[in-house]
């Protein structure tokens, strides 16, 4: 697949350079969330702060006021009024910034929110500076209320941040009232419910659809902007949330770098000068950093691409979701030999020909889903199913592509064509596993009208 066809893969999306060679530049971190552009996302216990009634529905907050483009759409809102104007918030930065710079042990103690940064909005990926400079040159205020941030004259953008609350009950609170007191979504056509409100009483923030979700359904009802921004903080904060002990010594681990990287609080020293902890002595130490855990996943066709070979996982066998095979790598293997070695221990079927596609992150909770074509060569016997080997499936079978093809294009499907009457379905289109099937697809019909009609 060239690089023109690859899609705008849901959650990979590039919208800010993550600079990360600036998380340990204490002065930078220092300006950057205080800023007033700064862009801020919310978690608790890995779950983001939504508003489900909005298009725009991850809740995006700002230090400073009118930051922040209202789109035409009813349906979309953002608030104007920035966090700068709740003491508790501007007390919370000032402290984690002192915590971040000095690496106080109790940096995410009960009671404190935890601060991540994640990049800048600049013009690599598409910021118009030139606009927000002119925007800055228009105002009669002070530089209180600049457009982007502007460090050494080198790095120029909006700084975004993720900020978990899980063990800050209090200040979750302010905002969560913040946000539904700024932004007026209620209205007669959204119902409350009568087991979260009272008659005659305030709209609560559930009441107004603002809350921390754990459904896939908004995660994957966000922009292409949100789902990325939503995917980065999620996959770091389960990462910092797992991990609070350091594996070398027990002692209490911190996430320092701004929230980039893990450091052991045991500043303790042996005799010999070397530090009690064994990862503080070591020359390199992954367990410092976050970690991604690496998935396969492949559509499986023959060379003629007239069949593609679909299965269905025990735990998708209610909704007769057939997919991809896919499957964790392991240690000291390529994704050649990891992505045969699943096929043929899920399906039976021998594949030898695997090309690498597309990636997607996917935050669920922290893998990298690494697609591939595999490409069957029909002999008689390397195209046979035994589902045998570790029984992870339900059925595995060889589709014709026509058939799937109706469920790729199903504006193309006549309305008399009852030609699902097991009901099964495909991967949803968010999904690596639906684009792979969809460039399967593509690539027969390409093949049939080169050939006149004929596959």
């Amino acid at each position: 697949m060239s690089s023109d066809q690859i899609p705008d893969i849901y959650f990979g999306t590039e919208v800010i350079n993550r600079v990360s060679f600036l998380r340990e530049d204490s002065e930078f971190i220092g300006n950057s969330v205080s800023h007033p552009s700064t862009r801020f996302i919310f978690f608790n216990n890995v779950n983001p702060l939504v508003n489900k009634y909005l298009q725009n529905k991850l809740i995006i907050l700002t230090n400073g006021s009118n930051q922040l483009k209202s789109d035409p759409s009813p349906d979309h809102q953002v608030i104007k009024t920035g966090l700068s104007s709740l003491p508790e918030w501007n007390e919370a930065v000032r402290t984690w910034k002192e915590d971040n710079k000095n690496k106080n042990a109790d940096l995410r103690d009960n009671g404190k929110p935890t601060f991540l940064f994640l990049g800048i909005e600049d013009a690599s990926v598409g910021l118009d500076l030139k606009r927000l400079k002119i925007e800055d040159d228009d105002l009669d205020t002070h530089s209180e209320d600049e457009k982007y941030l502007d460090h050494q004259g080198r790095y120029q953008g909006i700084p975004y941040y993720a900020v978990d609350l899980s063990k800050s009950e209090k200040l979750s609170e302010i905002i969560l009232n913040f946000v539904n007191k700024e932004l007026q979504v209620f209205s007669d056509g959204k119902e409350k419910s009568d087991e979260n409100s009272t008659k005659n009483s305030q709209p609560t923030p559930l009441d107004n659809g603002i809350f921390y979700t754990h459904s896939r359904r908004h995660f994957l009802g966000f922009t292409s902007k949100e789902a990325s921004l939503y995917s980065h903080g999620s996959m770091y904060f389960d990462w910092l949330t797992r991990n609070r002990f350091c594996p070398g010594c027990g002692s209490k681990v911190i996430p320092i770098h701004a929230g980039g990287k893990l450091w052991c609080t045991n500043v303790a020293t042996k005799e010999n000068g070397k530090s009690a902890c064994p990862v503080h002595n070591a020359s390199v130490s992954n367990v410092s950093f976050p970690r991604t855990d690496a998935v396969i996943i492949t559509a499986i066709t023959n060379a003629e691409r007239t069949k593609i070979l679909l299965s269905l996982g025990k735990r998708h066998a209610a909704t007769r979701m057939y997919a991809c095979t896919a499957g964790f790598m392991e240690p000291s293997e390529t994704v050649e030999v990891a992505t045969k070695r699943e096929i043929w221990e899920e399906t039976g079927v021998v594949c030898s020909s695997i090309n690498l596609v597309m990636t997607q992150p996917w935050p669920f909770p922290g893998n990298l889903m690494i697609g591939c074509l595999g490409v069957v060569e029909f002999n008689g016997v390397n195209e046979n199913i035994h589902l045998g080997h570790d029984k992870e499936l339900e059925d595995a079978r060889w589709f014709d592509v026509d058939f799937i093809r109706k469920f790729v294009y199903p504006n193309e499907v006549a309305d008399d064509d009852n030609f699902n009457e097991e009901n099964i379905l495909i991967p949803m289109e968010q999904s690596v596993a639906y684009h792979l099937i969809k460039m399967v697809i593509d690539q027969a019909h390409e093949r049939k009208v080169q050939n006149g009609g004929k596959l």
